[in-house]
C-alpha cells in the first residue's frame, strides 16, 4: 500500500513540476484542455473552476480583448450551469484554437527578431 501511495506521490509531484515550468501561455492551454475534458466528461464543477482560473488571468486594464472573453467565458458558465455542455465545449473550442494561433504567430515573431539581434 504503501508503494502505491509513494508512485501516486511521484505522478502528483511530475505534473506540479510540470505545471510550475509552463509559461503562462501553455497555462492557458492547459485550462482550456481541462474546460474541454470537463465539457466532454459532462462535469460542471471541472468546467467551472478552469473558466474562473481564465477569468482571473484576465487584465481588464484598458483591454477590449479581456472585455470580450470574459463574456464568452461567462455565458459558458451559465450554459454550463444549464448543462448544455456542447454549446460551451464549441465555443472553448475555439477560443483554444484561436489561442494555439496566436502562441504560434508569437513565437515566429520572437524567432525573428532573434535572428535580427
Amino acid at each position: 500500500m504503501a508503494g502505491i501511495r509513494k508512485k501516486a506521490g511521484g505522478h502528483l509531484n511530475y505534473h506540479k513540476n510540470e505545471i510550475m515550468n509552463m509559461s503562462p501561455a501553455q497555462l492557458v492551454l492547459k485550462l482550456f484542455d481541462f474546460a474541454i475534458l470537463g465539457c466532454k466528461l459532462k462535469d460542471s464543477l471541472k468546467v467551472s473552476k478552469a473558466l474562473v482560473e481564465l477569468i482571473s488571468a484576465l487584465s481588464f486594464e484598458k483591454n477590449e480583448i479581456a472585455i470580450g472573453l470574459f463574456k464568452l467565458y461567462q455565458y459558458c458558465l451559465d450554459v454550463i450551469k444549464k448543462e448544455q455542455f456542447g454549446e460551451a465545449l464549441k465555443i472553448i473550442t475555439e477560443l483554444r484554437s484561436t489561442w494555439m494561433i496566436v502562441i504560434k504567430e508569437n513565437q515566429s515573431s520572437i524567432k525573428n527578431i532573434a535572428r535580427i539581434l
